[in-house]
């Protein structure tokens, strides 16, 4: 048989026949005897053997309670947190039973709003990933803001007659003392960790701080709207439908139906505004103070000075809040135009802070091609930027 190719002449005797169009190569092997001659045919690309042959199926495939044991991912904080939530609305409603309080209303409120807060916060984790946070870092800024943001933005809107009736006191007499009260966490987080000496926090991970500082007010101000402001704003919404409710018993209805009949818009008007202020308040509030992290971080990791970066992402949030209050738009189609921007930024600065980490590190060498047959090389934990500390939302 004549194999087309050609013949290399190896050491020890050894010459190898290659066949370039086929999936074979002869090797012949005379050794160290020149009339002893050894032919063998061999594959080009040997075949490897799996390295566990299939096993025939087993009871643990239909309930393998071992793998989910000793599998670590399966007991990792995110996943508690998801197995958590899909709980929490079972245990609002038996903590509300059939005959709630005043107080039953509160607990109820915070579970919920804590709810859809943490639901964004794991959303906000996989899409920012930011490098440096721990948490710690979570927990310091979440017990900054429930004990500073809601009583400061209150005395600041108070002192300042917060009005949202023109764009500029909607900008200085909302927007501007909210966001104030969110960036206080950040700043806490800064100072303590420079006074710590730790410098590898980037703009990034101050823009995911405060995503979890707006978060942290979102759901604080959705409560006190629904245990405060809105029981009056209904209280009032009652009052006036009075009158309709007498004109109808007057006109022969009957007690319950003319109540019915006035007070079921209203009503349900209430429970879908506070239905998607649960939902949109924490992460509105979250892409707005994550701005001002952003522009913190800039500052805090040395790339700029203090008095030049650090105000402007507070400035351009309150702006933003404050179109967003604006009676003229709020409610409105350019209230969606307003959020849809907010968004973008927030995405946009959170790329760029991303990018930066990656110019940083510098360019990598590129990864040696693996011999056949064997896996590659995993790339250490230290050059994938993972560092020391293993991020929160790393299983």
């Amino acid at each position: 048989m004549t194999v087309a190719g050609f013949v290399n002449h190896g050491p020890f005797g050894i010459e190898r026949s290659f066949c370039p169009n086929g999936p074979w190569y002869q090797r012949r092997d005379r050794g160290r005897n020149p009339s002893l001659e050894l032919i063998i045919m061999m594959p080009r690309h040997a075949q490897v053997p799996p390295a566990h042959p299939p096993r025939s199926g087993q009871a643990s495939d239909l309930l393998p309670l071992g793998d989910w044991i000793r599998h670590h991912s399966l007991r990792s904080w995110p996943v508690v947190l998801f197995l958590l939530l899909i709980c929490v609305p079972s245990i609002a409603l038996v903590i509300l039973g059939a005959s709630p309080t005043a107080s039953t209303f509160d607990h109820v409120a915070w579970i919920f709003a804590a709810y859809f807060a943490v639901a964004w916060l794991l959303l906000l984790g996989v899409i920012i990933r930011p490098e440096h946070v721990t948490r710690p870092m979570l927990a310091l800024v979440v017990v900054v803001a429930l004990v500073t943001q809601v009583p400061l933005a209150i005395t600041l809107e108070t002192d300042l007659h917060a009005s949202t009736a023109g764009l500029g006191a909607s900008i200085y007499s909302v927007g501007l003392p909210e966001e104030l009260a969110k960036a206080i966490p950040i700043l806490v987080v800064a100072l303590v960790y420079r006074l710590m000496g730790r410098h590898e926090l980037t703009p990034r991970d101050y823009l995911f701080l405060g995503a979890v500082s707006g978060l942290a007010f979102g759901a604080s101000e959705v409560v006190h709207y629904f245990t405060v402001n809105g029981l009056a704003e209904f209280y009032l919404t009652v009052q006036a439908a009075i009158p309709d409710i007498e004109r109808l018993l007057a006109a022969g209805h009957s007690a319950p139906d003319s109540v019915f009949a006035v007070l079921i818009g209203p009503v349900r008007y209430f429970v879908l505004n506070f239905v998607w202020r649960f939902v949109t308040d924490p992460i509105t509030h979250a892409c707005w103070s994550g701005l001002t992290g952003y522009f913190i971080g800039l500052a805090a990791s040395g790339r700029h000075r203090w008095f030049t970066v650090s105000w402007i992402g507070l400035v351009v949030a309150a702006i933003l809040h404050g179109l967003n209050d604006w009676s003229e738009v709020n409610g409105h189609p350019l209230w969606i135009v307003v959020t849809l921007i907010s968004g973008i930024l927030f995405l946009g600065y959170a790329k760029v802070g991303s990018r930066s980490v990656q110019e940083a590190a510098g360019p990598r060498p590129p990864a040696p091609h693996p011999a056949p047959g064997r896996e590659p090389e995993r790339e250490p934990a230290a050059l994938a930027g993972a560092g020391a500390t293993r991020p929160w939302w790393l299983h």
